[in-house]
């Protein structure tokens, strides 16, 4: 009986943790389209809005390798709870936060509270179901992140220009409060310490085991930028309408594809699933570059689901699997460093292509298949991950 408990998936505590990642997602992304007009509103230029905006992505970044320390040293329940509060009390600040100086301070306590947060979420998977269901359990939850991707962009917007932003951001306090709340009723052991472990070393800090996978989900990271960045400039230059229908059909294709992809990759092994995962992602990359219609963007925007719906995936759940539960708060914060770097770091070398290239058709084109092709570089370098590994055990294996 013992055995057959311990592969129960659906427990209370990760019930509750899924539904608090989806309120304090929905809050948080209620927020973040609405800072780049808010800053403009309250006397920013332009550039200085979209340095504001930006700022929280390399505040997160910086702040993610204390956040993995900080998961694997001190207990996660209350940890979680004091990272939601905060995210609840940073949505609330924009409110009154009325001039830049302001809005930069928030900003920044925000992009703290959101690494720790999302640090610790995952970390806590990794404690709340059994190991041989691991990327099952990483899959389910992140459905919590799409419905919220689904959802919060648009009720933030849309009450924001209904009752003002003061408005919308009150209310996604008071979404991410909900969360809060939750966070309360979960019940998690604190993490054992590692004996004879004194101090902070490096390993505490950024895990080189779990690195090289850290660095292969960022290119799809760089790609989800990419796309979301330059998808619609391309319609525009070839007349494609409805474009924007790409992103809907996107999300509908993830919420499908994940829990099935964390199956698969559990039953058949890492490798059954990052391999055709990154091909169908250099595929879609390709199909945008060279569509003429919308029918095109349609296809890639599936390909696009199905690949880094099951590839990122894989690849986070091998991260976590790769180093034992007590040390699931630095496998959590490494991955996610690559992930915060591709996606900055992606739109960025994208635009420079594109200046360099001539921002007509033939530019986008170009770099959007040029972008496609570096899931070939992908492809080699986890085939040589793998054989590295092989020694010790396989990714697949773990």
């Amino acid at each position: 009986m013992v055995g057959v408990q311990k592969e129960v998936l659906w427990n209370r505590d990760y019930i509750l943790l899924i539904v608090m990642g989806a309120l304090t997602s929905t809050g948080f992304y209620m927020v973040n389209p609405c800072i780049a007009k808010y800053a403009v509103f309250t006397g920013a230029t332009v550039a200085v809005a979209g340095v504001i905006t930006g700022l929280f992505s390399i505040t997160a970044l910086v702040a993610r390798p204390v956040s993995g320390l900080m998961a694997d040293r001190l207990n996660r329940r209350l940890l979680l709870t004091a990272a939601t509060a905060v995210l609840a009390l940073s949505a609330l600040s924009y409110s009154f936060a009325g001039t830049v100086p302001l809005l930069v301070a928030v900003r920044i306590v925000h992009g703290i509270a959101f690494a720790v947060s999302g640090t610790v979420n995952v970390a806590l998977i990794a404690t709340l179901v059994p190991r041989s269901r691991l990327s099952e359990g990483v899959g389910y939850y992140g459905l919590a992140n799409i419905f919220a991707t689904a959802i919060g962009p648009s009720l933030g917007l849309g009450i924001g220009e209904a009752m003002g932003f003061q408005i919308s951001f009150i209310i996604s306090s008071i979404v991410i409060a909900c969360g809060l709340i939750l966070s309360l009723f979960i019940h998690v052991k604190s993490p054992a310490q590692l004996p004879g472990r004194r101090g902070i070393h490096l390993e505490d800090l950024i895990s080189l085991r779990v690195l090289p996978l850290a660095i292969l989900g960022s290119i799809f990271s760089m790609s989800n930028g990419i796309i979301t960045s330059y998808l619609a400039l391309l319609g525009d230059v070839r007349g494609i309408a409805g474009i924007s229908v790409y992103f809907t059909l996107n999300a509908l294709v993830l919420l499908f594809i994940r829990p099935f992809a964390g199956k698969l990759a559990d039953r058949k092994g890492a490798k059954a699933i990052v391999y055709p995962a990154m091909l169908l992602d250099g595929l879609a990359l390709c199909l945008i570059g060279t569509a003429g219609s919308l029918g095109m963007i349609l296809a890639a925007s599936v390909c696009k689901a199905v690949g880094q719906g099951s590839g990122q995936l894989t690849l986070q759940s091998e991260a976590l699997k790769s180093l034992p539960p007590e040390k699931s708060g630095v496998a959590s914060s490494t991955f996610y460093i690559g992930g915060d770097v591709g996606q900055g770091l992606g739109p960025m070398l994208a635009g420079q292509a594109v200046d360099s290239l001539g921002a007509g058709s033939e530019g986008y084109g170009v770099m959007f298949c040029g972008s496609g092709c570096v899931f070939l570089l992908g492809i080699l370098g986890y085939f040589v991950y793998c054989k590295v590994m092989k020694r010790s055990s396989c990714p697949s294996e773990i």
